[in-house]
């Protein structure tokens, strides 16, 4: 099948919610929390308003804060934990990779040490590394120590059933209840999602999103072509109503997932998709066009955004109309916008 570029973008934001029709639509994928509060505005701005009391915060795709529905928690335990030692490779870095047997001996230990109700990260590290084999707890040396591997910690905490609460920015860990069972390996719920709401995508960008190494089962695909890219697909693609004139997204928004080039021109996408600290991406009738950061002052928060001043019409009323929203799901009635040039 041969598709264009706008039709893949008008299905996936209308399958992502973003006409505000469906403000869940993208909670099988989980939505990046992180810093606290950025996941709730992607909500936002997809027309969620009310508390999220059915979502919760965890440790989960590659090791990052996101909210997920707790329902949906079993299935992402069983795709994300590691079958083979290529799968716990992925959660290593660049250190040895412990046997496999060592990962459920770090769940174990959260369990059984943890300290009081709830425990920073170094808190909790601290009190299970020194009972841990060397083969998973290397050298640090930014903290001069021998610890449990950063991300094999991450991921124990999200097998252990270890929930988060929000403390600014630091990682605060609440006391598990109970410790879940391990998951027999099962459908590849998370990638049938990653391929229902993304639409046409590559193998490797979805497990570089997934961020647990290469899977060995995937949902029915097949090919299609994309303006005469050759590409992967699990439904068909319908047709849509164009995109939203004009959003505010932040950065590893569901939107954004796939394919780079659908979304973005080569240039755009070196000053959005950054390592560490990227911008949210100003998204123009479908395509990233800029990047965006916010700030707050008193009781204003002030959108610093690239191109403002050549952004006209539907457009720019509908930036003006998000980064209400996105003011109003941080500070409701309190805090005020405003959109300037960056």
């Amino acid at each position: 099948m041969d598709l264009t570029v706008a039709r893949v973008l008008a299905h996936r934001a209308a399958v992502q919610g973003l006409h505000g029709d469906d403000p869940g639509a993208v909670l099988p994928l989980g939505v990046v929390d992180s810093p606290p509060g950025t996941g709730a505005a992607a909500l936002g701005v997809r027309g969620r308003r009310e508390a999220a009391e059915d979502l919760v915060r965890v440790l989960s795709l590659r090791g990052a804060p996101h909210l997920h529905r707790r329902a949906d928690l079993p299935a992402l335990r069983r795709q994300l934990r590691p079958r083979t030692p290529r799968q716990l490779a992925a959660w290593c870095g660049a250190h040895p990779v412990p046997d496999l047997a060592h990962l459920d001996l770090v769940v174990d230990l959260l369990h059984r040490e943890f300290p009081g109700e709830t425990a920073t990260k170094g808190e909790l590290s601290a009190a299970i590394s020194p009972l841990l084999p060397a083969a998973v707890t290397p050298h640090c040396p930014t903290c001069g120590v021998d610890h449990v591997i950063e991300n094999v910690f991450r991921l124990a905490t999200l097998l252990a059933g270890i929930e988060l609460e929000q403390h600014g920015r630091q990682l605060v860990f609440r006391r598990p209840t109970a410790r879940p069972d391990v998951e027999d390996p099962g459908e590849p719920t998370l990638l049938r999602d990653y391929a229902r709401l993304v639409g046409p995508f590559a193998k490797a960008d979805a497990e570089k999103w997934l961020g647990a190494g290469p899977q060995e089962t995937w949902p029915d695909l097949r090919p299609v072509r994309v303006d005469g890219r050759r590409l992967l697909a699990h439904e068909d693609v319908a047709d849509a109503p164009e995109p939203p004139a004009g959003l505010l997204l932040f950065p590893r928004d569901p939107y954004l997932l796939g394919p780079r080039h659908l979304v973005a021109d080569p240039d755009v996408a070196k000053r959005v998709w950054r390592p560490v600290g990227g911008p949210g991406a100003l998204v123009l009738h479908g395509r990233v066009t800029g990047a965006w950061r916010h700030e707050f002052r008193g009781r204003m928060v002030t959108f610093r955004v690239t191109g403002w001043s050549k952004v006209r019409g539907e457009a720019r009323r509908a930036i003006a109309r998000q980064a209400e929203v996105l003011a109003g799901v941080w500070g409701g009635a309190v805090l005020g916008s405003d959109v300037v040039e960056w």
